[in-house]
């Protein structure tokens, strides 16, 4: 069986993350990474240079690679992120007028922002039309609207208003999430608008104006399907993910690491290298391990459990099913 670098990095990471607080432990994972015919067999033994390669590799590059920053050490990507969460809001409404604007948060490598489209009638007909669902298309479209804004540079200001005020406007623009949203704000109200074409309930931080949003930096990812307020009896939104960083070549980098993600993915390589299946018919999720991944698992579970015990943890064993009402009990 033949295994590429990219994947014994990946089947050897864990160990290797254990063996990081404990130098003695080094020599054994080295031992397994540069002698995988210690787990599989006497064909693995073709790869290990390849995969010694890889590694070194790995190792230069990682050493030429600055650090991307993160929300939590760098106020103006965050500050960024969720500018930018603002303006895509604007870009959506703009082009799709009867678009809901819900949530729009910055998270730890970009921001998204939910929508909801209602069924709308066709003023010619009269005829219902569903409901829209954004494709990778309406995406491009509306990353070109969102370079337009920026463009602009329209300032972003910050307004208090009262509470009476924030409901007025509210009701007059018929947005019922952002009235739900106000219901569970206290004062000061605070608004952030982007010119004067678009605003929102918001309490910061932004930058100054759009024109700060380096928008080769910024890229629409995907859309995926959200509950309000994570309530499967509520209705269904439409979350779209983006990434921003502060200038194109962090977002090249960004781009660059989930790509290699994509490589050692355990799904992708389960299934490639025939490691492990999952039978739907005995249930999603459900893992069988097959012979040679069976081999890999029991080499990695030897290690943990000698690395715990070495460092003075007891091992217990507990049921792997239990009564209905302790899972009642614990909320879950």
């Amino acid at each position: 069986m033949k295994f590429s670098g990219a994947t014994m990095f990946a089947l050897f990471s864990t160990a290797a993350r254990v063996a990081a607080f404990s130098p003695s432990r080094v020599a054994r994972v080295s031992q397994l990474a540069s002698n995988p015919s210690s787990i599989l067999g006497h064909s693995a033994k073709a790869i290990t240079p390849r995969f010694m390669a890889t590694v070194a590799s790995a190792e230069t590059e990682e050493a030429e690679v600055v650090e991307l920053p993160t929300n939590e050490n760098d106020d103006e990507l965050l500050r960024i992120r969720h500018s930018s969460a603002h303006v895509m809001a604007m870009a959506v409404q703009q082009i799709y007028p009867e678009a809901q604007v819900t949530i729009g948060p910055w998270i730890d490598n970009g921001f998204y922002y939910d929508f909801f489209f209602p069924e709308t009638t066709d003023p010619e007909t009269g005829e219902t039309i569903e409901a829209r669902k954004l494709t990778d298309q309406d995406l491009k479209k509306i990353k070109k609207a969102m370079d337009k804004i920026i463009s602009k540079n329209h300032p972003i200001t910050r307004e208090e208003v009262s509470r009476e005020e924030a409901e007025k406007r509210i009701k007059a623009m018929n947005e019922p999430f952002k009235m739900e949203i106000l219901e569970g704000l206290e004062e000061p109200i605070t608004l952030y608008h982007i010119g004067d074409e678009w605003w929102d309930l918001c309490a910061g931080p932004h930058v100054e104006s759009t024109a700060k949003i380096p928008k080769k930096a910024v890229a629409l990812q995907s859309v995926a399907g959200a509950y309000w307020r994570g309530d499967e009896n509520r209705e269904m939104l439409q979350r779209v993910y983006a990434t921003a960083w502060k200038d194109p070549v962090q977002l090249k980098q960004y781009k660059k690491m989930m790509e290699e993600a994509k490589k050692r993915d355990h799904r992708v390589l389960g299934k490639k290298l025939d490691l492990f299946s999952i039978q739907e018919d005995a249930g999603g999720g459900l893992v069988f391990w097959h012979p040679k991944g069976s081999k890999v698992r029991n080499k990695i579970e030897e290690f943990w459990k000698e690395a715990h015990t070495d460092d003075g943890y007891d091992i217990v064993y507990t049921p792997h099913i239990a009564n209905l009402d302790l899972w009642k009990t614990s909320g879950h």
